[in-house]
C-alpha cells in the first residue's frame, strides 16, 4: 500500500446504516450459496505467499517496478492465471523508477547517521547540503499526524542553508516538502518519532516533477540527534544519495468472460513493492487472495465477466491503475459494475477491514454492507475504514462504485479494534510495514483467507446477478 496517512475507525457491523439514520441488516443468506468460496484456502494463500517470498529473495530482496523481482512476478502471476483457464492480456507503460545507492547520511555533533537511520524519499533528488538545523514542532512521544509544516507559513525566518525537521502532519511529505522549499529550505528531514533505529520508513513523493531539495527520512535517534544540535547551534551535514529514472512495466490483467459481456466485475491488487523489503503482506496477501480466486473459479461460467487486475507501480504513486483508468472509454466505464480492492489482507496484528462508503439512499445496501456482511459470513467481524488512496481511488474518481478489504498497515489499534478483531490494542497492525522484516513469517492467514473469501462471494454473487442496490 502506497505510504498515505490511514485513519481507521470502528462501526458496529449489527446494524448498517441507511439514510434516514435507521438500520438495516443484509438478508442472511447460507454460507454454502457461492460453494466456490470453499475452495479459497489458508494452504493455497501460503502457498503463493511463499512462492512470492522465493522470487523477492532470489532477486534484489523486493518486487519493485524496474526490478527483477517485479518481472518474476509477474510472470509467475500470468502463469497461474493462465493455468486456471482465464484470458490473459497485459498493459504496458513506462514508469519512473527510483533507485537508493546507499550513501545517503546525515553528520551531526560528531556522529554519522547512515542506512537504518536515514533513508533518501522516494523520488527525491541527490544532493549534499550543510547548514543550520530547523526544528518544526519536533515531538519524540507524538504518534498521531498531527505536526506543522504542511504550509509555508510554517517555516517562517529560515536562515541560510537551512535544513528542516518535520514530524508527521495532516498532508502527505510531498506537500510538505513543498512548502518547505518555498519558504526557503535547503533540505528536509522527515522525522518519525515511532522509528526504531533499523526500522526506517520513508514515503513515496508520488514524483520528482516539483521537488527541488534533498530530502530524508529519519528514525527517532537521528532525529532527536538533529533536534539537539539546533538547540545547541550545530551545523548538520545531509547526503541523499539516489537516482530517479525510468523502465517498462506491466500490469496484468485476467478475464473468465461472462454470459453478458457488457457487464464486469473487477478485482485488483498491486503486484510491485517498495524497494525496502519482499512486501509479503504488502501486497503479496492481495495478490494471493486473487489467485486463489482465479483458481475458485476455474471452468464457472459467470454472468457478468469477471476481470482481474494486478497492478504495476501503485507504491510510488498509483501509476499502473491510474494509465488504465484513464484508457478506459465511456462505454468501458459504463460495462463496469463495481471494482473491488485487495491491499493488505494478513497484518499479523490487523483487523478485518472493509472500505466504507457514504450511507446509502433509502436504506438500500451499499458495496461496503455487501462485503461487511460477507465478512461474517466467512467467520470474521468486519471494521468500516475510510477508504484511503490504494488503486480503488482512481475507479472512484471515475465514478466507478468501489470497494475493498485491508487488514491495516503500521496504525495503532483502537481498543474496539482489538475487540472486533482479537488483536492486541495499542500495537501496530503490521510493525513491518514498507520493511525488510515483512518476508512472511508472521502473516495472519486465518485474517488473509476471510478477507479473500468475502471478495470472492460478493464477486461471485454481483457476477451471477449483476445488479447493485439503489443507492450503491
Amino acid at each position: 500500500m502506497v505510504g498515505l496517512p490511514v485513519v481507521v475507525g470502528l462501526i458496529a457491523t449489527a446494524g448498517l446504516l441507511a439514510a434516514c439514520g435507521a438500520t438495516t441488516t443484509p438478508t442472511p443468506r447460507p454460507a454454502d450459496a457461492n460453494p466456490i468460496v470453499t475452495g479459497i484456502t489458508e494452504a493455497g494463500l501460503r502457498a503463493r505467499l511463499d512462492a512470492l517470498a522465493t522470487i523477492s529473495t532470489a532477486a534484489d530482496g523486493f518486487r519493485a517496478v524496474g526490478s527483477r523481482g517485479y518481472d518474476a512476478a509477474a510472470g509467475l502471476v500470468e502463469t497461474e492465471l493462465r493455468a486456471s483457464g482465464w484470458q490473459v492480456s497485459v498493459d504496458a507503460f513506462t514508469s519512473q523508477t527510483f533507485v537508493d545507492l546507499g550513501g545517503s547520511k546525515v553528520d551531526v555533533a560528531g556522529t554519522t547517521f547512515g542506512a537504518g537511520d536515514v533513508a533518501p524519499l522516494i523520488f527525491a533528488p541527490a544532493g549534499d547540503v550543510t547548514g543550520p538545523l530547523v526544528v518544526i514542532d519536533w515531538d519524540p512521544t507524538a504518534r498521531e499526524p498531527t505536526g506543522r509544516g504542511c504550509s509555508a507559513a510554517d517555516y517562517t525566518d529560515l536562515p541560510p542553508h537551512a535544513i528542516v525537521l518535520v514530524r508527521p502532519g495532516p498532508c502527505i511529505r510531498r506537500d510538505a516538502i513543498i512548502a518547505a522549499q518555498s519558504a526557503g529550505a535547503a533540505a528536509f528531514v522527515a522525522g518519525y518519532p515511532s522509528a526504531d533505529s533499523g526500522n526506517v520508513v520513508r514515503p513515496t513523493l508520488l514524483e520528482p516533477t516539483g521537488i527541488r531539495i534533498p530530502a530524508i527520512a529519519a528514525t527517532r535517534p537521528a532525529a532527536e540527534a538533529l533536534a539537539a544540535a539546533a538547540t545547541s547551534g550545530a551545523r548538520v551535514r545531509l547526503v541523499a544519495d539516489a537516482r530517479v529514472g525510468s523502465a517498462p512495466t506491466r500490469s496484468i490483467i485476467a478475464e473468465l468472460p461472462g454470459s453478458e459481456p457488457d457487464t464486469v466485475v473487477m478485482l485488483g491488487a498491486h503486484l510491485d513493492t517498495v524497494i525496502d523489503g519482499p512486501g509479503i503482506n504488502d501486497n503479496g496477501s492481495g495478490v494471493a487472495a486473487l489467485l486463489e480466486i482465479a483458481r475458485a473459479l476455474r471452468d464457472s461460467h459467470p454472468r457478468a465477466t469477471i476481470r482481474l487486475a494486478f497492478w504495476a507501480d501503485e507504491e510510488t504513486g498509483l501509476h499502473g491503475s491510474s494509465k488504465y483508468v484513464s484508457g478506459l472509454t465511456t462505454k468501458d466505464r459504463d460495462a463496469l459494475l463495481v471494482y473491488l480492492n485487495a491491499d493488505m489482507l494478513a497484518s499479523p496484528n490487523g483487523f478485518a477491514g472493509v472500505y466504507e462508503e457514504a450511507p446509502a439512499t433509502g436504506g438500500a445496501e451499499t458495496v461496503s454492507d455487501l462485503i461487511a456482511a460477507a465478512v461474517g459470513r466467512a467467520g470474521g467481524v468486519a471494521t468500516r475504514i475510510p477508504a484511503g488512496a490504494s488503486d480503488h481511488l482512481r475507479f472512484d474518481q471515475a465514478g466507478i462504485p468501489v470497494g475493498g478489504v485491508f487488514s491495516g498497515a503500521n496504525e495503532i489499534l483502537t481498543a474496539e479494534q482489538a475487540i472486533a478483531s482479537g488483536a492486541t490494542a495499542g500495537s501496530p497492525a503490521d510493525a513491518c510495514y514498507h520493511q525488510a522484516c515483512d518476508d512472511g513469517s508472521k502473516v495472519n492467514l486465518r485474517l488473509a483467507r476471510i478477507l479473500a473469501t468475502a471478495l470472492a462471494d460478493v464477486a461471485v454473487s454481483l457476477s451471477n446477478d449483476p445488479t447493485l442496490p439503489p443507492g450503491s
